[in-house]
């Protein structure tokens, strides 16, 4: 990673409206750290974990103007076949759907990861604006009695900044090591069950779309945790393989080579070490994880393009125009 990053080991910096709201979220939803000085400032792609645990996450993107929708046919699968799901929800999707996020939230199946507000590219934003993003997703969440387990930067693309400001609100840091592919209009059924196939290992976390985005999830989704089972995976949330549990670490994102892509370290050895520990600038501290498949963050559908807010929009925030 790039960027710059000093501070003590234990040490926190100061944050607002996060705190309070987790406080007043109900007491079933799963504890994240009690302070930011409990979550190595690293990323976490997957766990190494020998009881071949493996966490299916969804994510459910919204933006500023469009909250996209809701698959209710993944959900029911989910439902039918008992699968613990870890959604990762930005806080416009949580506001655009109310009477779903009243659903899920009774669910013990289901719990929840910050996923930004209105999915900006974070790590081109300031520390005021990345506290803004996790905040008010928080505050949505508060309002039905939950809180984040751990944040999913949106696009895959983090910074050493980012990830020093969300530790600082107790989150870890997650991304995923098997790209189910499925916001491509091109992927088809049998790819995603092929690579969800071919990719999981023991601590793998997956990464699917719930908005109505991803395609073929639905149709593929039975069939993969038919095959996660019947070969001896067992599937649980996120927080399962968070929590202080034995027989498993952490694998992450650490320093980044000049011109490389990240390299995979134990979470152990990704610690800050006694005394304020630095990481060394290296230009725009900025990377899209380099993950197997199709860019596996809300692939805009044909007709569509990316473009930047308009005139007096908040830096790097970006919305899907026709």
């Amino acid at each position: 990673m790039g960027g710059a990053v000093a501070a003590a080991p234990g040490s926190a910096r100061a944050f607002g409206p996060t705190a309070p709201l987790v406080a007043a979220a109900s007491a079933s939803a799963t504890s994240a750290p009690e302070a930011a000085g409990d979550a190595p400032r690293v990323i976490i792609t997957r766990f190494d974990d020998a009881q071949k645990r493996v966490s299916l996450t969804f994510d459910a993107c919204a933006i500023k103007h469009n909250g996209y929708g809701f698959d209710r046919a993944v959900y029911e699968i989910l439902r039918r076949e008992k699968v613990p799901a870890t959604i990762f929800t930005s806080g416009r999707w949580v506001e655009f759907h109310p009477d779903v996020m009243e659903e899920l939230a009774a669910d013990p199946l289901i719990e929840f990861g910050n996923h930004s507000y209105d999915h900006p590219h974070m790590a081109h934003l300031s520390t005021a604006r990345i506290d803004a993003q996790l905040d008010q997703t928080e505050a949505a969440l508060a309002r039905f009695g939950k809180r984040s387990v751990a944040f999913r930067p949106p696009f895959g693309e983090y910074s050493a900044h980012l990830i020093e400001v969300v530790n600082a609100h107790g989150m870890q840091a997650v991304l995923w090591d098997v790209v189910s592919g499925d916001p491509a209009k091109a992927t088809t059924t049998s790819e995603i069950i092929d690579v969800v196939k071919r990719e999981t290992r023991g601590g793998s976390v997956v990464i699917f779309h719930i908005n109505g985005r991803g395609r073929k999830t639905a149709e593929a989704l039975p069939t993969v945790v038919h095959d996660l089972r019947a070969r001896g995976f067992q599937l649980v949330p996120l927080s399962s393989l968070l929590g202080p549990t034995t027989g498993h670490k952490a694998s992450a994102v650490g320093t980044m080579p000049e011109g490389g892509a990240p390299s995979s370290t134990p979470i152990s050895a990704l610690r800050p070490p006694p005394g304020p520990a630095t990481v060394a600038p290296s230009g725009p501290a900025m990377t899209r994880f380099a993950a197997p498949g199709p860019v596996p963050c809300e692939t805009p559908a044909a007709g569509e393009r990316v473009v930047p807010g308009g005139a007096g929009e908040p830096v790097g925030e970006q919305a899907w125009t026709r």
